[in-house]
This record gives C-alpha cells, sequence and structure tokens, in this order.
C-alpha cells in the first residue's frame, strides 16, 4: 500500500469518522436545548428592563422640565443675582427660596437636593438632608461642564463616579443642565439636580427572582465604568477589566461566552439608546453562570470532551507514526528550496527510507544538479555573446563616426578651406587618439573635451547654423563613462534635428548628480520626433525595437548611433541603466543617459 493510501484511511477512521459523529451529535443535542431554554430570552429580558429604564428617565426628565420653566423657578435666578454696591439676598429671602425649593422641585421623591447657579457664579441649594453643594468653580472646572453647555438646555445625566467632582453613592445620578428664560430664551444659569432611584432595584429585582445566585445585571457608561450592580459589589468598577477586554461597548447589541471573576459565563450587552434624554452611551450588561446555561447539558458535554479526548488521542499516536514523518520531510524540503532560491545550488536533502519520501528527495537532488549545470553554461554562453556584442558595437560606432567627420573635411577641402582643414585634421587626431584606446572606459572629463573636439569641428561645416554649452560639475569629472558615449548622439542632432530648420540651433549637455548615479542630458531645439514613433520606445532600459527600425527604413542612417550607444550601456552596466528619450515635435528633443558612479582603474 503506497503512502498515499495510508493516509487517507487513516485519516478517514481515526480523524473524520469520529469527529463527524461527536460534531453531529453535540451539534444536535446542544442546539435543541439552548435554543428552547435561553434562544431569545435574554434579549428579551434585556429590551424589557431598557424600557422600564427609559420611563424611569423620563419621568425625571418631565419633572425637571416642568419647573424649570415655571415663574417661580426662573425667579430665583434673579433673587440671588448680586448688582454691585448691594448686599446679598437677606435671611428672609433665602428662606423664602428654600421653602419655595422644597415646595416644588424637591415634591418629587427621588430628587434628593437641588442647586441653583446663576451667571455670576452665585449659587443657592436645597436639599432633604444636610451636606455641602458642589461649588461653582468646581462645576466649570469639571470636564462635563463643556457638554453642559454643548447641550444648550438639555439634561445631561451623571452616573455615579463617573466623573470625580460628583458624587458616588450608590444609586445617586445626577442631572445637569443649562436654565433659559422662558420668554427671551436668554441663559439664567445652571441647574445640578441630585436623584437617588431606588426604583433600580426594584426593575432588576422583578427579573431575577430564582436567579440570584446565576444572574447578574449591570449598568455601565460607553468606558465600561459600573453605575449600578444588582449584587451591590462591583459599583464603581471597570466591566471591561473584569471580562479581560473581552467586551466590546462599541458593538452592537449581542451574546459572548467570558470568564468572569474565575466563572465561565454567558454575557450579554444591551444598549439603552436613550442619548436624546441626556443619558449618554449607556448600556445594561447581563452575565450569567454557563453552569446555570448549561444545566443538564453539563453532563453531556462532560461525555463528549471525554469521547473528545480518546478520538484526539489516537489522531496523535497516528501523527507520531505516519503524518510526523510526511510533514518533517515537506519541511526540510521547504527549507531547502528556499536556500536553493537564495543562490545556494550545494543544497542537498538526505535519502532515507524505500518509500516515495525517499524518491521525492532523490528527485530534489538531481533537480538541483541539473540546474547548476545548466546556469554555468547559461553564464557561460551569455559572457561570450556579451563580449561578441560589444566588439561589435565598438567596431560599428567608430567607423560610422569617422564617416562623418572624413565628409565634413571633404567638404572643405572642395571649397579651398586650408586653414580650417588643418585645424580640423588637428582636432580629428584628437579624437582619434581617444578612440583608439585600449580602454573601454574614460573619464567624464576625457569624454566631453572628446565632444568639445567634435563640436569645434562641426563648427566649421555649420558655421553659425547652430551653438552648444556644456555644463558639468568638477566633483563628478573624475567618474568613468563608455568613450563614444556623447559624440553619437550629438551627431544626430547634428545631421537630422537641425538639417531642416532655419533657426539657430541649440545644442545643450548636462551633467547631473542623481544620487548613486550619474544623469547626463542631451537636450536640442531641433525638428523633434513625432509621438507615434516615440511611443514605441516606452522608456525601457532595453529597447525591444532598434532605433533605425523605429524612425523607419529610409532613416537607417540617422538612428544608428544612438541604438548602439543605448545597447553598450545596457550591456556594460546591466538592466538598471540606460537611455531614455523624450521629445516634442517641433519642439526638440531630449536623451538622458543613465551611468553609475564609478571611477574604474587608474587613468
Amino acid at each position: 500500500m503506497n503512502l498515499n493510501k495510508k493516509v487517507f484511511i487513516g485519516f478517514l477512521i481515526f480523524i473524520i469518522i469520529p469527529l463527524f459523529v461527536l460534531g453531529s451529535a453535540v451539534y444536535t443535542v446542544s442546539q435543541q436545548l439552548i435554543e428552547k431554554k435561553y434562544g431569545d430570552l435574554t434579549e428579551v429580558t434585556l429590551q424589557a428592563i431598557s424600557r422600564n429604564i427609559y420611563y424611569m428617565f423620563k419621568e425625571a426628565n418631565y419633572f425637571s422640565d416642568f419647573w424649570m420653566v415655571k415663574d417661580s423657578i426662573q425667579g430665583i435666578y434673579r433673587t440671588i443675582e448680586v448688582k454691585p454696591n448691594e448686599d446679598s439676598p437677606s435671611s428672609y429671602d433665602l428662606n423664602t427660596l428654600d421653602t419655595l425649593l422644597r415646595g416644588s422641585i424637591l415634591t418629587y421623591s427621588p430628587i434628593q437636593s437641588v442647586v441653583i447657579y446663576n451667571n455670576a457664579g452665585k449659587s443657592f441649594s436645597a436639599g432633604r438632608t444636610s451636606g455641602s453643594a458642589l461649588p461653582w468653580t468646581v462645576l466649570m472646572k469639571s470636564t462635563a461642564f463643556g457638554q453642559i453647555q454643548e447641550l444648550n438646555g438639555s439634561p445631561l445625566w451623571i452616573g455615579p463616579s463617573e466623573y470625580k467632582e460628583f458624587g458616588a453613592g450608590r444609586g445617586e445620578f445626577y442631572q445637569a443642565r443649562m436654565v433659559k428664560d422662558f420668554w427671551t430664551m436668554d441663559n439664567l444659569g445652571f441647574m445640578l439636580l441630585k436623584f437617588k432611584f431606588n426604583e433600580l432595584d426594584q426593575i432588576f429585582k422583578s427579573y431575577n427572582t430564582n436567579e440570584e445566585s446565576s444572574k447578574r445585571y449591570l449598568l455601565v457608561n460607553k468606558s465600561g465604568l459600573i453605575f449600578y450592580d444588582n449584587k451591590q459589589n462591583l459599583e464603581g468598577a471597570n466591566v471591561l477589566l473584569l471580562l479581560q477586554g473581552k467586551l466590546d461597548l462599541q458593538q452592537s447589541n449581542h451574546s459572548f461566552q467570558a470568564n468572569f471573576q474565575n466563572e465561565k459565563s454567558l454575557v450579554s450587552l444591551y444598549h439603552l439608546n436613550i442619548n436624546q434624554m441626556g443619558v449618554r452611551d449607556w448600556s445594561v450588561v447581563s452575565i450569567t453562570s454557563w453552569k446555570y446555561v448549561a444545566g443538564e447539558i453539563e453532563t453531556i458535554m462532560k461525555l463528549v470532551a471525554g469521547i473528545t479526548f480518546i478520538c484526539l488521542f489516537f489522531a496523535l499516536v497516528y501523527n507520531l507514526v505516519f503524518v510526523r514523518r510526511i510533514i518533517q520531510l515537506i519541511l526540510r524540503m521547504l527549507s531547502s528550496m528556499k536556500k536553493v532560491e537564495r543562490g545556494d545550488l550545494t543544497t542537498r536533502m538526505e535519502e532515507s527510507g524505500k518509500d516515495e519520501t525517499s524518491a521525492l528527495a532523490r528527485g530534489f537532488n538531481s533537480l538541483v544538479v541539473r540546474v547548476e549545470d545548466l546556469l554555468e553554461e547559461v553564464k557561460r554562453q551569455q559572457d561570450r555573446k556579451n563580449k561578441a556584442e560589444l566588439m561589435l558595437l565598438q567596431a560599428q560606432i567608430k567607423p560610422h563616426f569617422l564617416f562623418n567627420t572624413l565628409e565634413s573635411i571633404n567638404v572643405l577641402a572642395i571649397q579651398n578651406q586650408g586653414k580650417k582643414v588643418s585645424q580640423m585634421v588637428y582636432r580629428l587626431g584628437n579624437l582619434l587618439r581617444i578612440g583608439m584606446e585600449s580602454r573601454e572606459e574614460i573619464s567624464l572629463k576625457q569624454e566631453l573635451e572628446h565632444l568639445k573636439s567634435y563640436l569645434e569641428i562641426q563648427e566649421f561645416r555649420f558655421e553659425d547654423q547652430f551653438q552648444y554649452e556644456i555644463e558639468a560639475p568638477s566633483e563628478l569629472l573624475d567618474f568613468h563613462i563608455l568613450k563614444l558615449t556623447l559624440q553619437p548622439l550629438v551627431e544626430n542632432i547634428l545631421q537630422h534635428g537641425f538639417e531642416p530648420i532655419a533657426y539657430m540651433g541649440l545644442i545643450s549637455i548636462k551633467v547631473v548628480n542623481e544620487g548613486e548615479r550619474i544623469g547626463i542630458y542631451v537636450t536640442d531645439n531641433g525638428i523633434g520626433i513625432s509621438a507615434d514613433k516615440l511611443a514605441k520606445f516606452h522608456y525601457k532600459t532595453e529597447l525591444e525595437t532598434p532605433f533605425h527600425e523605429i524612425l523607419g527604413t529610409n532613416e537607417e542612417r540617422r538612428g544608428l548611433g544612438v541604438s548602439n550607444v543605448a545597447d553598450r550601456i545596457r550591456i556594460q552596466y546591466g538592466s538598471h541603466y540606460g537611455m531614455f528619450i523624450c521629445s516634442q515635435e517641433g519642439h526638440g528633443t531630449t536623451m538622458k543617459i543613465v551611468i553609475p558612479k564609478n571611477k574604474g582603474e587608474g587613468l
């Protein structure tokens, strides 16, 4: 039996069939029991709790809104206002105000105290029990004050311990708001009411009658601070820390399993969504012991766990005996392939055993040996090809340049201009002296001198028809370049870029430092190249189509030197260097040569 059949049969018997039977049984039983007992029960319960809390705050807001606009309450703000050169309100006025508040706002039993602040910072307070009112300066500096001003008269509810400036008593909530003049809507001041909602205990108790030991309800804000705990021992704590960050208060209503106080529990989140009432981003969290949720399923789960453990034990044995050996082979092969990918062709795999794994290792080793031999052969062939191509290009460019120069001398000789002929022959000798050197690379300074001699020769031929300028930083002149690189480009400009123009031609040669590279820009104001012909270049470092073929068969000589320059640079320096051409018909052409910074051998 081959390896593939062994793996398939073993995997089928020890893993697929047991896990399929186990998963089907667990899924069917658990879905029936859990769906029947807790399908939508928690969500319905939290919805009902949310409605009760909504009505509780709605009633409190209604009572606050009712008294806030009454003349008697709004008159208090004017009474406590102290004008210049006047005394504070008299004791009689203060007693009157106290009586007024106790007969109005404090008639609502959940309100424990009320503090009224006018715009000048003066305050008056009354309450069911003795205690100091929150000073105006403390309120103004609190982090909640900005929210109160932003609501512009709408109430802001503050839970216990939510802000350090306010109280932290159990069930004590604060309502803070800006008070407006009923007629003019001018800002009269601020009002701070302290509520004690004993009704919360009744709300949660009604949904927790027989489950006190298994269910817990928490009222929290958006940062996880617990305002209310029906079991009273977690108020002021943070539910996110208690659930180890597994609760995300930004998500929509959902339920999930988590450890709560070292006990597996079912956690449900329900957002109150009553921001319009001043209750900003509060939520109810229900935490139920998993033992209560699971109930009789716990026994079944233990049995399933036992069966699963036995199946996993056999799967582990199978893995150690069969699969582990195959996996180790795959990992060794992967490691060997990475070494080969990095260029280490000496990598070999250990051959052991008599099954398909050993045949695979032998095949890999044979393949690496074959690849190594082929790469060596390709490298040798490429070296020979590059050398032959370079020699061919050099042999091609020298006669091409010499032909054009002798043609210019011939024209001057016919015109009987002996002195100019002498000067041109002298400069031609300078050119040939560099061109006939055995070195393939010369300094950029020598190349520019060579180009200058060529341009001076052409000035005799094209007198008053063109001008040239050469700009090169001195710190770049010692770097090396392939000889006879710039001259063919300038020759192409003179022969074809300026030939039909009726204005003064301009040739600009500019050498630019480009970090690790040197850019040489050769620009002219000649006739340019048409867009159709220019589009064939694609700005590649290696021209797929020779330059003279792009320009057309009738213009073969026109692109001969340019094509040779591009090919020579590519062969000498690699695919990251070469020549780029930018041109617009009727506006001239710019040719950019990119070469590495290389000083080569000493001159």
